[in-house]
């Protein structure tokens, strides 16, 4: 049996408890050792040499499930996907795992990978994509206080798809993105809020091409 923790709240109804994780996908977390860990570019740092490669999901310190699902055809394989958040070192983690295994199991043909990120809002608009319904997590998140912005209709497009959005403020930051390193003066000449508003954009931008990197 699983502890669960004293704080957890699931956006999902049927899941009430780290058992109910546990029997969904637990499998999966016993092979946590072979997966990728992996973190944003700019989040390498908050990290010790080895400590990222290290990390595993603990359910007793797991405080809110976002997502949660299991596929088993009987057939070809298994796949596991997780969302949530973890209590890690007296900080808050926000974590997407993706795992699957053959028929044979983990150990003869499996694997997956953990994406960590201690910024919710990274997490919701650069990790977490449709299927994994971000607007039910950001309703959680802000039950929880929590000053994210709810992922817009471009949020949700895959970065490939970008270039096609026909709104006037993203193909501005999406201009000042593509040409950053020439115009590295723009947090001093635009006003403060839009600055702002464009660095935002291109810190999870990059964190939305490097998670699309490693799928």
């Amino acid at each position: 049996m699983v502890t669960t923790h004293f704080n957890f709240k699931s956006v999902r109804s049927e899941v009430t408890c780290a058992d109910d994780i546990d029997e969904l996908i637990g499998t999966a977390f016993c092979y946590q050792y072979m997966f990728d860990k992996r973190t944003s570019p700019w989040e390498m740092c908050e990290w010790r040499d080895g400590e990222l490669e290290d990390f595993e999901i603990d359910l007793e310190v797991v405080d809110r499930l976002y997502y949660i699902s299991h596929c088993d055809d009987g057939v070809s394989g298994r796949d596991f996907e997780f969302a949530g958040r973890m209590e890690y070192n007296g900080r808050h983690v926000y974590i997407k795992m993706s795992a699957g295994c053959d028929y044979t199991g983990f150990e003869c043909q499996g694997g997956g990978e953990i994406y960590i990120t201690f910024d919710p809002q990274i997490f919701l608009k650069s990790i977490i994509t449709n299927e994994y319904q971000p607007h039910d997590i950001w309703g959680v998140m802000a039950e929880d206080g929590l000053q994210v912005e709810e992922p817009s209709s471009f949020d949700l497009l895959q970065s490939k798809a970008w270039n096609n959005v026909p709104m006037l403020k993203f193909l501005c930051h999406m201009a000042v993105y593509d040409h950053k390193d020439t115009l590295t003066h723009y947090p001093y000449n635009l006003p403060r809020p839009v600055a702002a508003s464009v660095e935002e954009f291109i810190r999870t931008r990059e964190t939305r091409d490097h998670y699309d990197e490693g799928e």
